[in-house]
């Protein structure tokens, strides 16, 4: 059922963007009539009232955009016109054995599950890491640091953590149903790998769409190709990653290390990250690398993460760290020296063995007016990076400590963690202020000018126009992305525009 809360001032769940809307609407699982849908059932009326909601923005000539949890720091999921709540689109279901393809592998089968895009990244770690009694045990194959965004908005906008063997989380997506406003949804999965047969499709009241190409835009397609509604997920056995004491690296052990990276080395090395201040006189990072490992239990997990805001937006000590941050009497290398000693005290991961779901549990990573750049270059490139940094920061007089983490690169063709042969994605913790535009701006002119090539995360960019875009993906990326999107709408340039939105149209990927 879907209620209307009218026009309002809107801002994002770290408050580094604002909104005035036309409408905030609330999107839920009841139905009229109190009738208790279960199943497809529930999935086929989503995407029917969903539908029947972007036809009527279509008439109205207002633009609308789905909101998962308002995590994303930039505005590539805002838009001025109808902003759909959807986290209470928040189930998971069970996948039974006449509903597969043909040719999805048995072994497979019991590890796959559709979850409503509004569940959250805790409450899917919840539904399959402590099931019903009797129930399988499952873990998601990756996640990031944080818990609180939705499904749909972390796979949408890349949310990449530290797998570095397997990938980010759009790598754990294996199909999606996403309404367009056109009459019936669509099922998009690969045509390489398929994974529900037409008759399970149908019972959602979608039509199979599988193209490879397709496929690989719209899982990376920031809300472009309209409301995901539901995720075919591809999960794991049980599982926990084992993190010993974190250890203290030099920068000059830490280049060679990055140079010559062997990601099965220790062997099977499933999480790594370091974190370094370009300030440091010692030069010195700290270390966090995990192994996977079968489920023990008897292991107690870390102290949760956790960040509440009341309902007038306040959370405790929230301005603080910009406040300290922005203080114009202490020199920068003492504030990042700070920041790194509270990171080094509560968020990095250590001496510890847990399942995903008891280690990544923030949910508000970035306080008022603090935010955060994050670029992603090659491995091979990562010693480079924090030298260029280094001076970028050092020149600006800034305070800036950096947490990267490596990944495996996506095939999805917008991805910004794609760059070969692993992608090191380098987060700088920043003021929300004048100079997070031009620290980006003159970060990525120097890698520019060294021959580096990098992407900028979607969620947490300072700006990306269409020779940015280029220059990161290529012109044929690009344009495979533009037609797959095409596709999805069957051509309707102007059923295309209601999805458009500012970031979109900066980086030269709206319908025009």
């Amino acid at each position: 059922m879907i209620r209307r809360n009218g026009a309002q001032r809107w801002e994002n769940i770290h408050i580094t963007q604002r909104a005035d809307l036309d409408d905030l609407l609330d999107i839920d699982n009841s139905a009229p009539g109190g009738n208790d849908l279960r199943g497809f059932d529930l999935l086929k009326q989503t995407a029917q009232d969903l539908d029947q909601l972007i036809q009527q923005a279509r008439q109205q000539r207002r633009r609308i955009r789905a909101l998962g949890s308002a995590w994303a720091l930039t505005d590539i999921a805002i838009t001025d016109g109808w902003l759909v709540n959807t986290k209470m689109l928040n189930r998971m279901f069970e996948v039974t054995p006449q509903n597969f393809a043909a040719t999805y592998p048995e072994a497979k089968r019991p590890y796959l599950i559709l979850a409503q895009c509004g569940i959250s990244i805790a409450e899917l770690n919840t539904a399959l890491e402590v099931p019903p009694a009797g129930g399988l045990r499952r873990a998601l194959k990756t996640a990031g640091i944080g818990a609180g965004q939705t499904a749909a908005g972390a796979v949408s906008g890349n949310t990449h953590g530290s797998a570095v063997n397997f990938g980010a989380t759009p790598e754990w997506v294996a199909g999606m149903q996403i309404v367009t406003g056109s009459g019936q949804s669509v099922w998009v999965e690969r045509l390489s790998h398929p994974v529900l047969n037409d008759d399970c499709i149908a019972q959602m009241g979608a039509v199979p769409l599988r193209n490879d190409d397709v496929f690989n835009a719209a899982v990376v397609g920031f809300g472009a190709f309209g409301i995901i509604t539901c995720l075919a997920i591809e999960t794991d056995p049980i599982y926990q990653l084992s993190f010993p004491p974190v250890r203290d690296i030099s920068h000059a052990d830490l280049k060679q290390k990055l140079n010559h990276f062997n990601s099965n080395d220790p062997a099977g090395l499933y999480h790594y990250e370091f974190v370094w201040d370009p300030y440091s006189k010692a030069q010195v990072a700290m270390e966090a690398a995990a192994v996977r490992v079968p489920f023990e239990a008897g292991h107690p997990g870390p102290k949760p993460v956790w960040i509440v805001r009341n309902d007038q937006g306040f959370a405790l000590a929230g301005k603080s760290p910009s406040l300290f941050l922005g203080l114009p009497f202490i020199p920068p290398g003492m504030k990042t020296r700070v920041q790194f000693k509270q990171y080094r005290q509560r968020a990095i991961l250590g001496n510890v063995r847990a399942t995903p779901g008891q280690l990544f549990t923030a949910t508000i990573t970035y306080l008022e007016g603090y935010t955060e750049s994050a670029i992603g270059v090659s491995i091979s490139d990562a010693a480079a990076m924090i030298e260029i940094s280094t001076d970028v920061i050092k020149r600006l007089k800034i305070p800036a400590m950096s947490q990267v983490r490596a990944v495996h690169p996506s095939p999805a063709l917008l991805s910004f963690t794609q760059l070969g042969p692993k992608t090191c994605v380098f987060e700088y913790g920043l003021v929300h202020d004048g100079k997070f535009v031009r620290f980006e701006r003159e970060l990525t002119a120097a890698l520019t000018q060294a021959g580096v090539a990098y992407t900028l995360h979607w969620s947490k960019n300072s700006g990306i126009n269409p020779e940015r875009l280029e220059a990161m993906y290529g012109a044929d990326k690009v344009a495979r992305w533009k037609a797959a999107r095409r596709t999805v709408f069957g051509g309707d340039t102007e059923l295309m525009r209601v999805f458009d939105n500012d970031h979109l149209a900066r980086a030269g990927l709206s319908a025009g």
